[in-house]
């Protein structure tokens, strides 16, 4: 795996994933502290299978490029 890639792909992943979570979090009436930081923790836990297979369609998409 493309360690690189994949820390971007995180990043992104993780902001997104994470923002989605807490405004449902805020919509949904758990807007104090414990479910922000779970929201928080939810979208870490998440996005580290969706980081994995977002790198792995990208690496094998320009595979097929070349």
């Amino acid at each position: 795996m493309n360690w690189r890639l994949a820390s971007v792909m995180f990043t992104l992943v993780f902001v997104v994933v994470t923002g989605i979570l807490v405004t449902a979090a805020l919509v949904t009436s758990y807007g104090g502290t414990t479910g922000v930081v779970l929201a928080i923790v939810a979208g870490f836990v998440v996005s580290l299978p969706v980081t994995y297979f977002v790198t792995a369609r990208l690496i094998e998409f320009s595979a097929t490029q070349k």
